[in-house]
């Protein structure tokens, strides 16, 4: 007779799955090194100086600074406001006004709580004389402004730019050119160091 033999060394159960644990947890780390499984963020905003096409206007974004200025509207003496300066080229057919339903309805600077705000006014150069509006396949210098507060003094801003496109309107059936309404959707976003802060 023999010997019952010893009985068959079983690995425990748990040998499985700590081994498939420890594959997962590998894998985890390097995908935490290599920026995780997040959604990837959206582009960085651009240096300026770069033109920039939105279908209506080429708009190059210059620089920003601090400026003192008469007060807009109805109000009297000065006033301090955040000024970006822009080269605008009207890419249509006719003719832009650079504020109310124009340029201004394309462009947008983001607040401290990510807000993204039209400026309060444009100003237009072309050939040496103020101007509200630029011709077809013309350009001006531009100078958006944004109010600010006594204590205001930001060292960066960043200004969005919105895409127009020919299409009607919410409530206007006219097709004519509209500015991209939503925030997330900018064509570009451009940050600048502001001179005078």
């Amino acid at each position: 007779m023999h010997a019952p033999s010893p009985p068959a060394r079983t690995r425990p159960r748990f040998v499985v799955p700590a081994l498939v644990a420890g594959v997962l947890a590998m894998l985890a780390g390097g995908t935490g090194v290599a920026g995780g499984f997040r959604a990837t963020a959206a582009k960085p905003p651009d240096k300026p100086g770069k033109a920039v096409d939105v279908e209506r206007f080429e708009v190059t974004v210059r620089d920003a600074r601090i400026i003192t200025a008469g007060a807009l509207g109805l109000g009297t003496g000065t006033q301090r406001f955040l000024a970006v300066r822009l080269r605008v080229a009207n890419k249509g057919d006719d003719s832009a006004s650079l504020g109310l339903g124009g340029l201004t309805a394309g462009i947008a600077a983001r607040t401290k709580d990510g807000k993204w705000l039209r400026p309060d006014a444009v100003d237009g150069v072309a050939a040496g004389s103020r101007t509200d509006a630029v011709q077809p396949g013309m350009a001006v210098e531009a100078t958006a402004k944004w109010r600010m507060g006594p204590a205001d003094a930001p060292r960066t801003f960043t200004v969005g730019l919105r895409k127009w496109e020919k299409r009607p309107g919410f409530t206007d059936t006219d097709v004519t050119w509209r500015p991209e309404p939503e925030d997330d959707k900018l064509e570009e976003r451009v940050t600048l160091a502001v001179a005078g802060a």
